[in-house]
């Protein structure tokens, strides 16, 4: 369970690094455009699409840092009062639901890139499939953390099942 603990802490700690950083870059972006825009009158060719790109591709990856920490939408109000067993069923039963949904828009995922990820973006000219990426391995790491989750549902002594700090 402590070699488990330590690998979510480690890609908790890179996921956090890689959506912080990105959401720097979308706040300056921002900052640089509107600047431009009602001052210079003028704008960064690609801006909005750089944006629009960035903000999807912290959508799908925020998803799955917010399902390893427990963030994830839930309602509570019944459940803690239920006793502790079934506490922790409902908690394996609700992330296994999320990993077989994750597991399926995964799948679904796939097919879609094959579809469209050839087309290139509008304004930069590159493959499509270079942001669209960002959904499957959001989805999959969604549902690696959906069974962490499980995981330490079943076997950790010290599971309260609340969102961990």
């Amino acid at each position: 369970m402590k070699s488990l603990s330590r690998a979510k802490h480690l890609l908790d700690w890179a996921l956090d690094g890689l959506v912080g950083v990105t959401f720097f870059g979308i706040a300056v972006l921002v900052m640089v455009l509107v600047i431009m825009r009602y001052f210079f009158n003028s704008s960064i060719p690609g801006g909005n699409e750089a944006l629009r790109f960035a903000f999807m591709f912290t959508t799908f990856l925020g998803a799955a840092v917010l399902v390893g920490r427990r963030e994830h939408i839930a309602i509570h109000l019944v459940t803690k009062r239920f006793p502790e067993r079934i506490r922790r069923a409902c908690d394996v039963l609700s992330h296994a639901i999320i990993a077989a949904l994750s597991v399926y828009l995964l799948i679904l995922s796939f097919r879609w890139i094959a579809v469209s990820g050839n087309n290139l973006a509008e304004e930069l000219k590159f493959p499509l499939r270079y942001i669209q990426i960002a959904l499957p391995i959001g989805c999959g790491l969604t549902a690696l953390y959906a069974v962490v989750n499980m995981v330490e549902a079943v076997f950790d002594a010290n599971w309260t099942g609340e969102m961990s700090e």
